[in-house]
């Protein structure tokens, strides 16, 4: 497997400088005392802990962890143990790709974009375009209930908003879909691509952003 990031050039390392790591863990416990580290480092440490995360296998892993697959002792999938994601962030690639990645410009959970949807739930999208806020973003490893998928299409509809996904890895299966007679199951995008969501893959939010199709999408929805 691969990064989806293009890491050619970076500066990672295949292991963690953990006293490097203590002496920045205050600043990463911190809302947002991220900032006050030096970035090189940051992003060595972030680079890093994708690239350990992207070596877990997801689809067994969300096997055991959403449908209660019974496996022996060693064949249990464990995520790795990471240092703690910046505040207020909750997961490394939502870290990687709001600080470094093609959504630096947008601003992570703002206040003013959270959208009710039935059953008096509030739906927060991790991100949202500077332009306009009608176009979300949501960073997913996984969708684990189905009930969480149809969460998407409610919110979107009640709320007329455009959620693009911006996924961790390449075919990872609902764990909530059946097989189907060829013994495949459908994958995230196969989800998608039925409800008609848009998606890209980690790494590649920028470049998409960029696209005609985009600024369109940006320039007209909701209008």
């Amino acid at each position: 497997m691969t990064a989806f990031i293009d890491l050619t050039n970076s500066s990672h390392t295949d292991e963690i400088d953990m006293t490097e790591v203590d002496e920045v863990r205050n600043c990463l416990l911190k809302p947002w005392g991220f900032k006050e580290l030096d970035q090189d480092l940051l992003r060595n440490i972030a680079e890093t802990c994708l690239i350990a995360l992207h070596k877990v296998e997801w689809n067994e892993h969300n096997a055991q962890r959403f449908n209660n697959k019974v496996v022996t002792q060693d064949q249990v999938i464990f995520q790795p143990s990471l240092p703690p994601v910046p505040r207020p962030y909750r997961s490394w690639p939502e870290a990687y790709i709001m600080i470094f990645g093609g959504l630096q410009d947008c601003e992570y959970e703002p206040k003013n974009s959270k959208f009710k949807y039935v059953v008096e739930h509030t739906y927060q999208p991790d991100s949202v375009d500077p332009i306009n806020p009608k176009v979300v973003f949501e960073i997913k490893g996984v969708i684990p209930t189905l009930a969480d998928a149809k969460k998407y299409r409610s919110v979107a509809e009640q709320n007329g908003i455009y959620i693009i996904f911006i996924l961790q890895e390449k075919d990872i299966i609902c764990p909530w879909s059946r097989p189907r007679k060829d013994g495949t199951r459908m994958t995230l995008e196969e989800w998608m691509g039925k409800e008609k969501f848009e998606y890209c893959y980690q790494g590649e939010e920028d470049a998409f952003r960029k696209t005609d199709k985009y600024k369109k999408l940006v320039a007209t929805f909701g209008t």
